[in-house]
């Protein structure tokens, strides 16, 4: 089980994380708890982040140790435009919208829960300017709460809002027990993609998108199993970018060439059964070896070539995968 907490400094995440803490070893003093904090990228780099973030965590089983985060990716898309302007380009900071999706639904893939502690921004700047704080000033908390709502709404799935009230210590450990209840939920709907490292998305996706193979080159490739690492404005940057706000947390995405023909129908089915985009001909030569019905898939271009030849075309093509995805017809993108 993983347990990340995001919201405001202040807000008193710390004292929830703790309190979860203590909930977990109260029922089992035998619990291996593994704490987590994010702070300060180490380095200011995408790559850095996507390391921090997920690639450093992909083969960790998260149903054999408890996994409690003090923040996690959040902070990025908050702090970056405050802190760090030079690195935020989209609002996203270093992650990038295609860093900050691809992070997302790695989470999703491994039952990852994430609540977001929400607190009033009087009670915020109260606490901040009793206890005193490093690194954030006063008059930079209007600008942090707004951050953080905004980021609320562009995560892809949130367990939780938890709104504790300004006084609300003696209801942590009501609070606690309900976040376990909650993260035990969210890890149980994803325990069956454990059998798929290679996927990443949502236990039930709208679309089941298919790259062929990862593209091993010096700057990248080697470094994970999971498809479509978005670096260097390669092409898991273009497809991630292209697809609409409403689609991209609601999609699957594996390596078709990377999977045996069995788990790739065995993925399909444990998925719920969702259409198919093989991005590719070397996509559509995987699934042609498998027992996956010709009307379950179509093929579309590999969004390497939509981005060298058809790049002011991004939106069009991912406005055709959601036409995909609603089982409509997507003829003008098909590979005929």
């Amino acid at each position: 089980m993983f347990i990340a907490i995001e919201g405001c400094d202040g807000s008193g995440k710390s004292s929830l994380v703790a309190a979860i803490k203590d909930e977990i070893l109260s029922s089992n003093p035998s619990a291996e708890i593994v704490m987590h904090h994010k702070g300060r990228p180490p380095q200011e780099t995408r790559r850095c982040l996507l390391y921090e973030y997920a690639i450093d965590y992909e083969n960790v089983d998260f149903a054999s140790a408890i996994h409690l985060a003090d923040r996690w990716h959040w902070g990025e898309r908050t702090y970056a435009p405050i802190k760090r302007p030079h690195t935020n380009k989209d609002g996203h900071g270093l992650l990038g919208v295609a860093g900050w999706r691809w992070v997302e639904l790695f989470m999703q893939s491994r039952g990852m829960a994430q609540f977001y502690l929400y607190q009033k921004p009087e009670v915020i700047k109260a606490r901040i300017e009793n206890r005193g704080d490093s690194f954030v000033n006063l008059d930079e908390i209007d600008k942090i709460y707004g951050a953080y709502n905004s980021t609320a709404k562009t995560a892809a799935l949130i367990a939780e809002t938890i709104i504790p009230g300004e006084s609300s210590i003696d209801n942590l450990p009501e609070f606690a027990k309900h976040i376990i209840d909650i993260a035990t939920a969210v890890s149980r709907r994803a325990a069956h993609l454990f059998k798929y490292p290679g996927y990443i998305g949502v236990p039930n996706p709208s679309v089941l998108l298919l790259g062929d193979k990862r593209n091993v080159v010096d700057v990248y490739g080697d470094e994970t199993i999971l498809p479509f690492m978005p670096v260097s404005g390669n092409s898991g940057e273009f497809l991630l970018e292209a697809l609409p706000d409403y689609l991209w947390p609601k999609v699957g995405i594996v390596n078709a060439n990377e999977i045996s023909a069995t788990d790739l129908v065995s993925l399909h089915a444990e998925l719920g059964h969702p259409p198919i985009v093989a991005l590719g001909r070397m996509a559509e030569k995987a699934v042609l070896k498998t027992s996956i019905h010709v009307d379950d898939y179509v093929v579309m271009h590999h969004p390497q070539f939509v981005r060298r030849f058809k790049n002011s075309k991004k939106h069009e093509y991912g406005e055709a995968i959601a036409r995909v995805s609603r089982r409509e017809d997507a003829k003008d993108w098909r590979i005929r």
